[in-house]
């Protein structure tokens, strides 16, 4: 039997840019439907992992001196800060998903990313980000004002990376390092704590290694057709970047371990045994390297740490000593 061309479906329609707007084509003959899996799928829930340093403050942070805690409305509101920050930083994705569709159709991975591919429209797109966005902005308030400015400025200097600094060299993984470090501070603002400045400086640190040893990876997995998917790389020398992940991984390791050892930690916890934990810190590191350098994996960090097994084992291993740690 034979079928008529007007009858065989269609793929989505696919979101052009011109002159700084967006275009939605019906060239392909759009229905306008969109099916679940996509709506989920932009939202990335595999990089909310990330946001999980929110709730580090309740952990790690310093309370104030002659402060009382109500841990239990600090818990809960750690964990709305969670959420929220999954939230946010799913439209961001959504944002850079409009943005960049055109240079993730050239990436061998992120080709088949639900806008680039085409199994979902632009409008719906931007109509699920809108959408998120404004529930965010009405919950925002009730982990507090403080918390509201803190996400505000996340969400601020995501959009200008996306839109502008992810195109600066080193400025662009200053700023990723940055947002992990807003995560951090955010959540001991919801929690009411006070912030250690060492576990500030440790958190960016780490997570300037962690966007190094990205660039790294795309710069070499990629060769000459690097730049198409990322203009920026083109000024990232591999052998430059190499000598400034080692130079970051040494900062990260020497940042934690004077953080163990601080006076301020140490009166926290009323001893010094956190430096115990400072192994498995080095460890984690060294693994990470030996992935990005030898193994090829630096690509997708959130693929690293929930499948690798000795990085698993490693990071479970540390959460006991710490937890040993705090009940001696």
């Amino acid at each position: 039997m034979v079928v008529a061309a007007d009858k065989r479906r269609t793929p989505y329609c696919l979101p052009m840019r011109k002159k700084g707007r967006w275009k939605f084509s019906d060239a392909a003959g759009i229905t306008g439907k969109t099916h679940m899996l996509p709506l989920i799928e932009i939202l990335r829930p595999r990089q909310w992992l990330k946001n999980g340093l929110v709730l580090v403050g309740l952990l790690f942070a310093l309370p104030d001196a002659n402060q009382t805690i109500d841990i239990r409305d600090s818990v809960l509101k750690c964990l709305v800060a969670f959420g929220l920050f999954c939230v946010v930083s799913s439209v961001i994705y959504i944002i850079n998903d409009l943005h960049d569709a055109d240079e993730d159709r050239e990436h061998p991975q992120k080709k088949t990313r639900p806008v680039a591919a085409g199994r979902m429209s632009a409008r719906a797109a931007a109509t699920e980000g809108f959408v998120l966005l404004a529930l965010s902005a009405l919950t925002t308030p009730i982990v507090g004002k403080h918390f509201t400015f803190c996400i505000a400025v996340y969400f601020t200097m995501q959009i200008i990376y996306t839109f502008a600094l992810k195109r600066v060299v080193l400025v662009d993984v200053f700023v990723i390092a940055a947002g992990f470090v807003l995560r951090v501070f955010a959540g001991t603002v919801a929690a009411w704590v006070r912030a250690s400045p060492w576990l500030l400086l440790c958190t960016f640190a780490v997570a300037l290694f962690i966007a190094l040893c990205k660039r790294y990876d795309e710069r070499v997995s990629l060769g000459d057709e690097a730049v198409k998917h990322r203009k920026v790389l083109a000024q990232y020398d591999p052998r430059f970047l190499s000598h400034i992940i080692t130079a970051t991984a040494a900062l990260t390791i020497i940042c934690y371990a004077i953080y163990t050892l601080s006076p301020q930690t140490v009166a926290k916890f009323g001893h010094d045994r956190l430096v115990a934990t400072v192994p498995f810190v080095v460890f984690g590191i060294y693994r990470y390297a030996y992935l990005v350098f030898s193994a090829g994996q630096g690509g997708r960090p959130e693929r690293i740490v929930t499948t690798d097994i000795p990085t698993i084992a490693n990071f479970l291993l540390y959460v006991a000593a710490c937890v040993a740690v705090l009940a001696l």
